[in-house]
């Protein structure tokens, strides 16, 4: 009598707590469903559009996730702005929740602006950079220091690559610790949520939002040329720069 008594206690127990499992995994289903397609809307970065590269993406963002993209207290000592940035005006745009690809989603330049801020337009005027294939994005150009030259330690995994190009505009770029922390705080970037932490990207590392109209194309440009001068003077360790090709 007993034990009929316990086996009925069992199932009473065991209907309940098995709707909960299920629900609880179809939600977290749904979710992962969720967050791939809007992972995949992004477009190619530097993973394949793939369950795999999301899964790759998973693992990063979970080792990064506790990260704040505004945190300047770490950004210290001495830049390469030639002059102080303006206030960029507004709020910031929203980002995306990734860190592969890590994208702007809004406050994109309207119709009737184009920016003529290119990496082939920045690289053709300053003869020490080089254009290439960006080795974190894979399928975009980037700024390089030129071969031969040597470069920051800051550029040793991806051979010196400087900056690259988004389809929006929007640029990542690797900047000095101080110029960084200028360009965060003047509302022009946010940090990389792997800045230092995961995927070789250098600690100032930064999402350069997408200029909209030419004073922003010129507050840009300056960052792109503090950043030049970041990678190519003043270095510590000779590295010759590296394609991927190499």
């Amino acid at each position: 009598m007993a034990l009929g008594s316990e086996l009925q206690a069992r199932r009473g127990w065991s209907g309940p707590w098995v709707r909960v499992v299920l629900a609880a995994v179809a939600l977290a289903a749904a979710w992962v469903v969720r967050d791939y397609r809007g992972w995949v809307a992004l477009g190619p970065g530097g993973l394949p559009n793939t369950a795999r590269g999301w899964l790759t993406m998973a693992v990063v963002r979970a080792r990064v996730w506790r990260g704040d993209p505004f945190d300047t207290s770490g950004l210290t000592g001495s830049g390469h702005l030639t002059g102080p940035l303006p206030l960029r005006p507004g709020p910031r745009p929203k980002v995306a929740p990734y860190p592969i690809p890590h994208r702007q989603l809004d406050q994109f330049p309207g119709p009737e602006f184009t920016s003529t801020l290119t990496i082939a337009s920045f690289v053709a005027t300053r003869p020490t950079l080089a254009m290439r294939q960006s080795y974190f994005e894979k399928h975009n150009d980037a700024a390089f220091a030129a071969r031969g030259l040597p470069i920051h330690p800051d550029g040793q995994v991806s051979g010196g690559e400087i900056c690259h190009i988004h389809s929006d505009g929007s640029f990542h770029v690797v900047l000095a610790p101080g110029d960084a922390a200028q360009a965060i705080e003047h509302r022009w970037a946010e940090l990389h949520p792997a800045a230092g932490r995961a995927a070789g990207a250098p600690p100032a590392f930064v999402l350069v939002y997408a200029p909209r109209n030419p004073d922003e194309v010129a507050a840009v440009e300056q960052l792109l040329d503090a950043a030049a001068t970041h990678m190519t003077a003043n270095q510590q360790t000779p590295i010759r720069a590296l394609s991927r090709d190499d």
